[in-house]
C-alpha cells in the first residue's frame, strides 16, 4: 500500500472502519480499539461473544500503555518488547479504564508488539494500537490472503488490505506476563 492509501485507511479507521489485514502471524480483523461500534461489528462478523476479549496489536509500547495497568514494572515492559522465534501475545493486567469490549470478562488484556510493516504503518497513522482477532467466523479456519477475505467477507468489511505478507500460518503463543503460564501454544 502506498503512503496515501495508508493515510486514507487510517482516517477511515478513526471514523470506525473495520478491515481484514495480514499480521505477523495470521490474517486478522481490525479496527480502532476505542470505537465500540466497530469492535461490535467485528464480534458480529465472527459470531464471537464480547466476554472472550480481543488482542491489541501495536508496533510500539506507547500505543499499548493507556490500556495496561500503570503498575507494570520497567522489567516487564522490556519483556513485552522482546521478540522470539514466534510472536507472543501477553496477558497483562488491564488499566481499570480499559473498555469491557476489549478485555471481555477478564481483568487482563491481551497485547502483542510487532515489527510487521503494515501494523507499524497503521499504528503510526492512527497513533493507537489495532484490535486484532483472527479473520474467521468462530470455529472456522482463518483466511490466508486478501482473495479469501474478499470471498468470505465481501460486504461485511470496509477494507481488505493488499500488498503485505503474514508472518506465517500459526496464531501467536499466548502467555501470562504475571505467571509465565502458557495459555495457548503456537
Amino acid at each position: 500500500m502506498s503512503p496515501w492509501q495508508i493515510n486514507r485507511l487510517g482516517k477511515a479507521v478513526l471514523q470506525g472502519a473495520v478491515f481484514a489485514y495480514p499480521t505477523d502471524t495470521i490474517w486478522g480483523f481490525g479496527c480502532h480499539p476505542l470505537h465500540n461500534l466497530a469492535v461490535r461489528r467485528i464480534l458480529d462478523i465472527k459470531h464471537r461473544p464480547v466476554s472472550k476479549g480481543l488482542i491489541l496489536l501495536a508496533s510500539d509500547l506507547q500505543y499499548i500503555e493507556p490500556y495496561i495497568s500503570r503498575g507494570i514494572s520497567d522489567r516487564d515492559k522490556l519483556r513485552l518488547q522482546q521478540t522470539g522465534d514466534h510472536p507472543t501475545t501477553w496477558l497483562v493486567e488491564a488499566n481499570p479504564d480499559c473498555p469491557y469490549w476489549l478485555r471481555g470478562e477478564f481483568t487482563t488484556i491481551a497485547i502483542r508488539l510487532t515489527n510487521h510493516s503494515f501494523v507499524k504503518q497503521m499504528c503510526d497513522s492512527i497513533r493507537a494500537p489495532l484490535v486484532s482477532t483472527s479473520a474467521n467466523r468462530s470455529g472456522k479456519s482463518p483466511v490466508r490472503n486478501a482473495t479469501q477475505a474478499r470471498r468470505q467477507f465481501a460486504g461485511e468489511l470496509d477494507f481488505i488490505v493488499h500488498g503485505f505478507h503474514t508472518g506465517g500460518s500459526k496464531a501467536s503463543k499466548i502467555k501470562s506476563l504475571e505467571t509465565e503460564k502458557i495459555i495457548r501454544t503456537s
